[in-house]
């Protein structure tokens, strides 16, 4: 079957190079024929005629020299006369005989009897004059050439010219002839030659149609199924390898659509079976794509907004929940610009930070979690959020913090004077300590210290938790601050032999940030490192610029988070068991929120023995606090 359709489009292809070699060669052959016919004509003209022609030429002159001959016997001179009468003789007999041997045209054949007779009785009569011319005188040869001689001359002569005359009138119409042969072929060849053209062009045009027409229809309708469109047939009835690809590509257009139909179904019930998931979800979901549109809410977030923000839905398949123009909408937008543009989960702690959602006449409080949705490939789709209730956590918390606040306070003055007394002893202006006292009072002084420490470190996170601190943003270089802070840590570096490096370059532009707040956070950053890298290890900060924000990182090379700290690490109190020293474990909690309060976000990666990077990001200088929407990668 394959051989015998194989052969049937050869043979269409053999048939049409065939045809067109075929013109080729008719066109060329009747060019051919033509110019051997014009060459045949031309031929005519110089053989025929012309050899008369020549040989008329030459007997008049041979006739001339037998009359010198005559002339010259009158004068005196026999001999010469006698030598150049035969030798003109004889070179007239022989044109003669070329002129008598090609007759050509009509009445030729006359004139040359004519001419063989005349030239005859001539030659006799000038033999007879230079035989019997001795008897007379000078005026008897002259009375004699001139009655007898002379006239019969000028006839032979006459008679000459005759054939000249004809063979030149027949080389003329030998010419007009040629020319109208030439005319005529350049246009039957021209005829031809177009003929050929017009039915080369004719039928390559249908042959080209034959094959081009339906690559051009399986072009546009594999360009139609490529975007989707599966509803495609062609219609090609032919026995060769076109319609054999007509007929599989109508078999794999079928097979598509069977296809799209059964993935259509199972994608429907994979749809329905993730409503249920979100929908089975307590809390509040929102999911949203690169753009910001809302596709999907479960019914908890249905329910908490309400149909005031709700709006038709859209061609793309969204829910029509509408967010701009409400606090709580904006602070959703909000995160989930902040994820996309970062690429990674935005989790604000801070109580500032939270949406009041008014919930049956009541406000509560949710805290935001936002996550960038990717598929298999790696491509940002969008984000989902996440609205978790945490009104009753926040009373508590808020009294905490009101507490911690208060007990803060009055313990800082006790606080201050235990110190100095302790201050006042170890230097002995209460008298000679033994050693023993001495080794207690500094242990005393010690944990002084670090309660004094933490009492200002618990009113710090309470005053950042209650929005009660004032942020002094300003224009910093980036540089700068880093700079300050690398050269404020590396003599704790260089104790424990800890290269510290500074790859902040200067060409960053400058953002929008509390210098005070900064230098905190860098210190508890850079210090941590410091403290959980080995001897000999690395301390690396780093920084760029992306999406009208500059990232900071601090990366070490020591010992690592523990996975299951990670979530937990910005917390309050947060210490890991079996390690060491540290501070009070609110160093990362007071860093998370003063990061916050600046517009930017914190996070970590790290794992167990191969260090941790921490890294945080700060707004452009003149930027908003909340990312405009950019297209995503």
């Amino acid at each position: 079957m394959i051989k015998q359709i194989n052969a049937s489009l050869k043979n269409k292809l053999v048939f049409s190079y065939g045809l067109l070699i075929l013109i080729l060669l008719g066109v060329g052959g009747w060019g051919v024929v033509n110019l051997v016919r014009l060459g045949r004509t031309v031929n005519v003209i110089l053989a025929d005629n012309y050899k008369s022609i020549l040989a008329a030429e030459n007997m008049k002159e041979a006739l001339e020299r037998q009359d010198s001959s005559a002339k010259f016997y009158a004068m005196g001179n026999a001999e010469k006369a006698r030598q150049q009468f035969a030798a003109s003789s004889e070179a007239f007999n022989k044109d003669f005989s070329i002129a008598a041997g090609n007759i050509t045209e009509v009445g030729e054949a006359e004139i040359i009897d004519d001419i063989r007779d005349k030239s005859a009785a001539y030659r006799k009569e000038v033999k007879a004059f230079l035989d019997a011319a001795g008897a007379q005188g000078t005026a008897g040869l002259s009375e004699s050439y001139f009655s007898k001689l002379y006239p019969d001359f000028l006839a032979l002569k006459e008679r000459l010219d005759d054939l000249l005359h004809v063979n030149q009138q027949a080389m003329l119409v030998a010419e007009e002839r040629a020319t109208r042969e030439s005319r005529r072929a350049q246009i039957s060849t021209a005829a031809i030659a177009l003929a050929g053209l017009l039915l080369a062009l004719l039928f390559s045009w249908r042959f080209s149609s034959y094959i081009v027409n339906p690559l051009s229809q399986l072009a546009d309708r594999t360009r139609r199924i490529a975007e989707g469109d599966y509803e495609q047939h062609l219609d090609i009835q032919s026995q060769d390898e076109i319609g054999v690809v007509a007929e599989e590509f109508n078999r794999m257009a079928r097979r598509l659509r069977d296809v799209q139909k059964s993935d259509y179904w199972r994608l429907l019930l994979e749809q329905k079976k993730a409503n249920a998931v979100i929908n089975s979800i307590y809390e509040p979901v929102i999911v949203t794509d690169a753009r910001g549109v809302v596709t999907r809410v479960n019914r908890a977030a249905e329910s908490l907004f309400g149909s005031e923000t709700k709006g038709s839905p859209d061609s793309n398949g969204g829910d029509g929940l509408k967010l701009e123009g409400s606090v709580a909408g904006d602070k959703i937008l909000g995160a989930v610009r902040d994820a996309v543009s970062m690429q990674r989960p935005v989790a604000v702690e801070s109580e500032a930070a939270l949406v009041p959602i008014k919930v049956e006449g009541a406000e509560h409080n949710f805290r935001l979690r936002t996550t960038p949705i990717r598929d298999e490939d790696g491509r940002l789709l969008g984000a989902v959020t996440l609205l978790e209730d945490v009104t009753s956590t926040v009373g508590v918390d808020l009294v905490k913090s009101e507490f911690i606040s208060v007990a803060s306070g009055k313990l800082r003055e006790p606080l201050h004077s235990l110190r100095l007394a302790l201050h006042a002893v170890i230097e002995g202006y209460a008298g000679e300590l033994n050693e023993e006292q001495l080794e207690m009072l500094n242990v005393a002084r010690q944990n002084a210290q670090q309660l004094d420490e933490m009492t200002s470190d618990l009113l710090e996170l309470a005053e950042l938790e209650s929005g009660g601190r004032e942020m002094k943003v300003e224009a910093v270089r980036p540089i700068d601050i880093v700079r300050a802070a690398v050269e404020r840590n590396r003599p704790e570096a260089e104790c424990k032999h800890i290269n510290l490096k500074n790859k902040v370059w200067s060409d960053l532009p400058m953002v929008s940030a509390d210098k005070d707040a900064i230098k905190r956070v860098l210190d508890n950053l850079l210090s941590n490192a410091i403290r959980h890298t080995g001897r000999d290890g690395e301390v690396t900060i780093e920084a760029w610029e992306r999406n009208n924000r500059v990232f900071l990182s601090v990366q070490d090379t020591g010992e690592g988070i523990p996975e299951e700290y990670l979530p937990t690490i910005f917390g309050r109190f947060v210490r890991i068991k079996g390690r060491p020293g540290g501070g009070t474990g609110l160093g990362l909690a007071i860093a998370k929120r003063l990061v916050e309060a600046q517009g930017g976000q914190i996070s970590v990666e790290s794992r167990s023995g191969q260090g941790a990077t921490f890294t945080f990001t700060l707004p452009l200088r003149g930027v908003s606090k909340v990312l405009q929407w950019e297209k995503p990668a």
